[in-house]
């Protein structure tokens, strides 16, 4: 039709590409994971506690923006203080933790 020939070999070469496409992507995956569930256990808190997702993991809220830029320690952390300097409630959780002021958590 569009001048291919169907040959035996084309859906081992389909299978081959689909496999790498797959391992491919969950190397990303896998790569691209930010949180860290022991430090979530190490701190005795929830992962979404410092991630701006409320599962946890993915993107820092200003929780983790500061445990990163203190060498993951909340050392001196007053959590009223930094929530104000990131524009969001001190109960914030989850999504509601991404500062809404520029904040990097130093």
């Amino acid at each position: 039709m569009f001048g291919l020939k169907y040959s035996p070999s084309m859906g081992t070469h389909v299978k081959s590409i689909l496999t790498i496409s797959c391992v491919a992507a969950a190397l990303a995956l896998s790569l691209s994971a930010e949180a860290k569930p022991e430090f979530a256990k190490k701190e005795g808190k929830t992962c979404n506690y410092c991630h701006s997702v409320d599962k946890g993991g993915g993107p820092r809220g200003f929780r983790g923006m500061f445990y990163g830029a203190h060498k993951l320690s909340f050392k001196g952390f007053d959590n009223a203080k930094e929530a104000k300097k990131a524009g969001v409630a001190a109960n914030a959780m989850g999504k509601a933790t991404k500062p809404t002021k520029p904040y990097t958590g130093k």
